[in-house]
C-alpha cells in the first residue's frame, strides 16, 4: 500500500482512537469521583467500578464473533454508538445497580473497540513500519487518557452536562472510521489456544500482564477515590492522575530499550521492586504537600511499562504458530486482572484507609518482581 494512502488511514484510526481514549478515562474517573461523593464506601464503588473489568473479559470473545460477521467498520459503529447511549445514561438515573449494569456493558464496548483498532493497524501495515505506528498509537491512547482526566474540569460532576459530553466524545469516534478509505482488514480470526500450554510456554509474562492489570485496574478507579480520601479537591485530582498516566508514557522508552538489552526477566524484578519501594513513600510521606505527591505518581508511572515488558518477553524464542494465541492469552490475563484490581484494593481502602490502595499496589508489584528472580533462576536462558 503508497505510504500516502497509509497516513491518511492512520489519521482516521488514531483519531477514533484518541476520541476512544478520551471518553474511557474521563469515564472511569467520572464515575469513581461521583460514587465516592455520594458517600458510597470504598468496596461498593469498586464493585460497581470492576463491572467494566469484568466486560472486558467479555467482549474479548463477543467481539471476534461480531467482527466476522459484519465486518471492522460496522461493528466499530455499532460499538461506538452503544458506549455513548450508555455513558448519557449514566446521567439519567443514579442507581448502583443500574450503573453496574452500565459499566459492564460499557467493557464490552470498549474493550471491542480496542480490539478493533489494534488488530485493523496490524493487517494494514508492513512489518518494517509496524513498530513505529504502534508507538505512535500507543502515544495517542496515554494522551488520550490524560487528557480524559482534564475534561472532568470542563463543567464540574454536579450537573448532568458532565454525562452529555462524555457521550458527544464516544460519538466522534464514529465518523473518521466510518468515512474512512482505508483497506478494510480481513475479519478476525477466531483464536483457539491451550491456556494451560501457554502458562508453561510463558509464564512470565503471564505473571507480568496478571499483576500490571492487577496495579493499573486499581489505580484507575480507586486512585481519584485515594484522592478524595486524602482531601485532595477535584482539581487537583484530575492533575494527579494525569502526571501518572503521562508519566507511565515517558518511561515507556527508556524501558523498552534497556529490555532490549538486558534479560527481560531482570527488568521485570527492577521495575517491581522499584514500584513497591514508590509505594511505600507515597504511604509514608505522599500526604506532607501536593507537590510533592505528584513527585511520587510520576515515578509510580513505571508501573505502566510491566505489561509491554512482559509482552515483549512473550515473544522469546517460541514458534511463529503461537504467537497469536499467546498475544490473545496475555491480553485475557490482564483484563482479568484488571477486573480483580478494583475489589481487592477497594477492600484494603476500607479496612485501613486510603493507603490501601498503595499497600495493596506496592505487595502485588514486589511479589511480581521476586517471583520474575524465581522465574529467572528456572529458565535461565
Amino acid at each position: 500500500m503508497p505510504i500516502y494512502n497509509v497516513a491518511k488511514s492512520f489519521f482516521a484510526l488514531l483519531f477514533s482512537t484518541l476520541a476512544l481514549s478520551i471518553g474511557s478515562a474521563l469515564q472511569n474517573t467520572l464515575l469513581s469521583v461521583t460514587l465516592r461523593y455520594a458517600g458510597n464506601l470504598e468496596y461498593i464503588v469498586g464493585i460497581v467500578m470492576s463491572a467494566y473489568n469484568l466486560g472486558m473479559i467479555m467482549g474479548f470473545f463477543i467481539c471476534q464473533k461480531l467482527v466476522q460477521r459484519v465486518g471492522h467498520i460496522r461493528a466499530f459503529a455499532a460499538f461506538s454508538a452503544i458506549a455513548s447511549c450508555l455513558a448519557i445514561c449514566y446521567g439519567l438515573y443514579q442507581s448502583l445497580i443500574f450503573w453496574f449494569v452500565l459499566r459492564f456493558i460499557s467493557g464490552i464496548c470498549i474493550a471491542s473497540l480496542y480490539m478493533i483498532v489494534e488488530s485493523w493497524l496490524n493487517e494494514m501495515v508492513d512489518h518494517n513500519i509496524r513498530g513505529r505506528i504502534l508507538s505512535i498509537y500507543m502515544i495517542v491512547v496515554y494522551l488520550g487518557n490524560g487528557l480524559g482526566q482534564l475534561m472532568i474540569n470542563t463543567t464540574g460532576i454536579e450537573g448532568k452536562e458532565i454525562f452529555m459530553l462524555l457521550g458527544i466524545v464516544f460519538a466522534l469516534c464514529i465518523p473518521p472510521i466510518a468515512l474512512t478509505q482505508a483497506i478494510i482488514p480481513r475479519p478476525l480470526k477466531s483464536v483457539q489456544f491451550d491456556f494451560f500450554k501457554l502458562m508453561r510456554l510463558a509464564p512470565s509474562s503471564m505473571l507480568g500482564t496478571f499483576i500490571s492489570g492487577l496495579i493499573l485496574g486499581a489505580f484507575y478507579i480507586m486512585g481519584p477515590v485515594y484522592c478524595i480520601d486524602s482531601g485532595i479537591k477535584i482539581s487537583q485530582i484530575t492533575i494527579f492522575m494525569m502526571v501518572t498516566v503521562w508519566s507511565g508514557l515517558l518511561f515507556q522508552f527508556p524501558v523498552g530499550m534497556l529490555s532490549d538489552r538486558f534479560n527481560r526477566l531482570n527488568i521485570l524484578a527492577l521495575l517491581g521492586l522499584f514500584a513497591s519501594i514508590v509505594a511505600i513513600t507515597i504511604i509514608l510521606a505522599g500526604h506532607l504537600k501536593f507537590n510533592f505527591l505528584l513527585l511520587l505518581t510520576a515515578l509510580f508511572g513505571v508501573v505502566f511499562t510491566i505489561y509491554p515488558v512482559s509482552i515483549a518477553k512473550s515473544q522469546e524464542n517460541i514458534e511463529p504458530g503461537d504467537i497469536i494465541p499467546i498475544s490473545a492469552a496475555l491480553i485475557l490475563s490482564y483484563s482479568v486482572g484488571s477486573a480483580f484490581g478494583p475489589l481487592l484494593s477497594s477492600g484494603l481502602m476500607h479496612i485501613i484507609g486510603p493507603s490501601g490502595l498503595y499497600i495493596f499496589s506496592g505487595s502485588v508489584a514486589a511479589f511480581m518482581g521476586f517471583a520474575a528472580l524465581y522465574l529467572k533462576k528456572l529458565y535461565p536462558s
